[in-house]
């Protein structure tokens, strides 16, 4: 993580204040703030400073542009007041990281970590340790990535397995239901065969009415 000074720490520098153009400032740090860093180190140039705080400032704007090699050439020049020493060291540490110079980095983050305890500092110092060891030991390096790739490979077996063992699960589960179902509908169907079987067993009386001759004279169907 890079460890940035604000870039406003310039504007209320009193060595410096005077002959700064306070506008230019203003641009800088909010061209800074919106990640316009191509626009920041513009101006910062245009400035033509050499001075700690400034240096500093344009070492953060290299790194956030990628150049590693020029932040390590305007960090060194940082040293000095206005730049906490701690955090230009830890900056510097990261450039030689970045740039894959691992020894540089350890004896840098070393000397940060005597002037200041720091959990992100001591972080990647181990860091560093680690890159060291992969480079020395390429073998180790290519064994441990294939032992990664597969783990994943195992992982996602195990997980495609999983999946399938649940569907199985849920299939059975269904058939089980279904079996139910069938049952009912057999029973209901067993039924509805002895209802009518009892009904056409039994003889049902039909009941004869006897028929009104008066009734059946006035009622005329024509």
């Amino acid at each position: 993580m890079l460890r940035v000074l604000l870039l406003l720490t310039i504007l209320f520098s009193s060595s410096f204040a005077g002959l700064l153009d306070f506008r230019k400032l203003d641009k800088i740090y909010n061209s800074y703030e919106a990640n316009d860093y191509n626009t920041t180190k513009a101006l910062l140039q245009s400035m033509q400073q050499d001075n700690p705080v400034h240096n500093y400032n344009l070492a953060n704007t290299y790194y956030k542009l990628g150049n590693y090699e020029a932040a390590v050439r305007y960090y060194k020049r940082a040293f000095g007041k206005g730049v906490d020493e701690h955090n230009r060291l830890h900056n510097l540490a990261n450039s030689y990281f970045k740039l894959k110079e691992y020894k540089k980095a350890l004896l840098v983050y070393k000397i940060a970590l005597k002037i200041r305890e720091d959990k992100q500092t001591r972080y990647n110092l181990e860091l560093t340790k680690k890159a060291m060891q992969q480079k020395k030991n390429p073998k180790k390096r290519k064994q441990n990535k294939k032992h990664k790739k597969e783990k994943s490979v195992k992982k996602s077996k195990h997980k495609s397995k999983k999946r399938a063992a649940k569907k199985k699960k849920l299939s059975q589960k269904d058939l089980k239901e279904l079996k139910k179902l069938q049952k009912r509908l057999q029973r209901k169907k067993e039924l509805k065969k002895m209802i009518r079987k009892s009904f056409q067993d039994k003889k049902v009386p039909v009941i004869m009415y006897p028929l009104n001759k008066e009734s059946t004279n006035q009622l005329r169907p024509w």
